[in-house]
């Protein structure tokens, strides 16, 4: 796209999805790859979830399943962490990068390999804690990091990286990329956010802008992105991995941000 979605789009477009997603999780249904490349948009402004090759029906308690779902760069810490047994709360992070993109234009956490996308993940969203996210010591992939120690410079950046997002969209989208996927608002709940009801409203379907029908004749993406995990591939055992120095220049650029402007 020439131009960025306005933010009345993006509520309309983030609405959309949140209503298709509160329809699949009231039916016991978790997507597991969700993705901008796996949601249609018409010329119409409606926007459709494609693509359930990767769903499953779920129960409650949700039973053992396998983390390695979910394309990686959208991919839930807890599922990188080894995770078997999650909710719906996996497809509402995805939400979140998805809401990221949508501001961007381009994906939000381009991981290499699954360590490189924690380490952005913990650069964008802060490390874990025992108060931020109890007890992730005990997923199979968390026994062996080694973290910094807590403060200010190990914090969310997403206020930062997002600086003309409103307060309301800020705390939309720092609940959704929240850690601890009991802290994740569901579709539902998202649904009801602040951040929906504040100026702009969503825009109305009818007024999207309308583009020609580009289907048969779509251009080859530029960026190579990652695919889906295959089926029958084993998870990734990350063993001993160190994340002690990833915020090392953070406190730097905080206090050797900016510059005085002195009137003379």
């Amino acid at each position: 796209m020439p131009e960025p979605f306005l933010a009345s789009e993006v509520k309309t477009l983030l609405r959309q999805l949140a209503s298709g997603v509160a329809y699949l999780h009231d039916k016991w249904i978790l997507h597991r790859d969700l993705k901008t490349s796996n949601l249609l948009l018409n010329n119409r402004g409606q926007l459709k979830i494609a693509d359930f090759g990767m769903a499953r029906y779920v129960g409650d308690p949700p039973p053992k399943l396998t983390q390695l779902v979910v394309t990686l760069w959208y991919r839930a810490p807890e599922l990188l962490l080894g995770a078997s047994r999650y909710t719906g709360a996996i497809d509402m992070w995805s939400v979140g990068c998805i809401f990221g993109e949508l501001l961007t234009r381009e994906p939000l956490l381009q991981g290499r390999n699954e360590v490189d996308e924690l380490t952005k993940i913990f650069e964008l969203c802060g490390v874990p804690t025992e108060e931020s996210w109890p007890s992730f010591r005990r997923l199979p992939n968390a026994r062996g990091l080694r973290l910094p120690s807590g403060g200010k410079a190990t914090g969310s950046a997403i206020r930062a990286k997002f600086p003309l997002l409103t307060a309301a969209g800020v705390s939309l989208l720092n609940s959704l990329l929240a850690l601890d996927p009991d802290k994740r608002p569901t579709a539902k709940e998202m649904l009801e956010h602040e951040y929906f009801k504040q100026d702009p409203k969503p825009k109305q379907e009818a007024m999207f802008p309308t583009f020609p029908s580009k289907a048969g004749q779509e251009r080859r993406r530029r960026r190579e992105t990652p695919n889906a995990p295959a089926r029958g591939q084993q998870a990734a055992d990350l063993g001993t991995v160190d994340f002690s120095g990833i915020f090392s220049g953070r406190e730097r650029e905080e206090k050797g941000g900016g510059f005085s402007l002195r009137m003379v």
